[in-house]
């Protein structure tokens, strides 16, 4: 809860933006915009917040939200991680450079993040000028970074997406019509018996955004199709957990004729699981994967039909919205959902 400002608060504590707002009536974006001498701020207003800063000693970091000119030309882009080794199995490359490339197309430094950070040390980047701007990755459905954020006068954007997305910019996959097409996919293919192989059960509890929204794309399809459900919740890191999922599948509905991953390396374990089990792919039974990786799709045998997105195409364009929103007049809001596009290969085919 934010506390009354006071004039005769502890110094060493330092008086926020929020202080201000508070002590004179106005919201947190409103004395940002006072502070960086924007426009449309009426007068009475611009003069109560000049009082409130001189009443408690506040000292505008105006290191971190100087005008364009002393801007520090620098973004970042977040990703939290338990441990650096995770790196290479839960996020593509091409995120980093399709980010890169836009950042430097503007104009723009690029710091890449993968520290669990702290509120601190997150508002710290803005204040100390490290940065001008914040794209998040591996957003959840309730997320402390964008919860403390909009609460700020500090510009960020998401590659993903929170519950609560009023007011916020955002481009995120559209995971629920992903499973979506791929279940009318394979059931006008004739497939009727079809399992999915999905995110790792710790990543819905923690409420990670992907797996949230697949799982409830994949329900929205046993619904619509009448078809019964068939799942597994696994690790993303190796063809070994497709694999194994894949034989437990087969335990539990040994009719299966379709699988569906969110992952390449999965499917690929898939692959290998059937063929252990005597079934070819897609004669005995269509596998096709949701998501990132179509390079890795076209090398496996056979070649993996997907539904998937380019996530260069993703970064890039959600770096050019952050530098679009730095250099807006106005509150910007931009929410995008991006369709995945369908490649059949030749892991797919109708039921006989």
């Amino acid at each position: 809860m934010t506390k009354k400002a006071s004039s005769s608060r502890n110094p060493n504590r330092g008086v926020t933006i929020a202080d201000v707002a508070t002590a004179a009536g106005v919201s947190v974006p409103t004395v940002s915009r006072i502070l960086n001498g924007k426009e449309y701020v009426a007068e009475e207003t611009r003069q109560r917040v000049h009082e409130a800063i001189q009443a408690l000693g506040y000292a505008p970091h105006t290191q971190a939200r100087r005008l364009r000119g002393g801007a520090s030309m620098t973004l970042a882009l977040h990703y939290p991680i338990e441990s650096p080794h995770e790196l290479s199995s839960v996020l593509e490359t091409p995120y980093i450079t399709g980010a890169a490339a836009a950042a430097s197309e503007k104009e723009y430094f690029l710091n890449f993040l993968m520290s669990q950070l702290t509120p601190d040390s997150l508002l710290t980047m803005y204040r100390s000028n490290q940065i001008d701007g914040l794209i998040l990755l591996q957003v959840r459905m309730d997320d402390w970074r964008i919860n403390l954020l909009r609460q700020q006068p500090y510009p960020f954007i998401m590659i993903g997406r929170c519950a609560d997305l009023d007011g916020l910019s955002f481009i995120d996959l559209d995971f629920e019509l992903a499973m979506r097409q791929a279940f009318d996919y394979l059931v006008q293919l004739g497939h009727r018996d079809i399992g999915f192989l999905t995110y790792p059960e710790d990543w819905r509890i923690r409420g990670i955004g992907p797996a949230v929204r697949s799982l409830d794309g994949y329900r929205q399809a046993l619904n619509e199709y009448g078809v019964h459900s068939c799942y597994r919740e696994i690790g993303l890191n190796s063809v070994e957990e497709g694999f194994e999922a894949t034989l437990d599948l087969l335990q539990e509905n040994p009719n299966l004729t379709a699988i569906v991953t969110v992952r390449h390396l999965t499917a690929a374990g898939s692959i290998k699981a059937l063929a252990q089990q005597g079934r070819s792919v897609p004669g005995d039974c269509s596998v096709m994967a949701v998501g990132f990786g179509g390079n890795l799709a076209s090398v496996v045998t056979p070649s993996l039909t997907t539904l998937e997105w380019s996530p260069y195409e993703i970064s890039y364009e959600a770096t050019l919205l952050m530098t679009e929103t730095l250099a807006a007049q106005q509150p910007l809001t931009k929410q995008l959902l991006v369709p995945p596009q369908l490649v059949v290969r030749e892991s797919t085919q109708e039921v006989k």
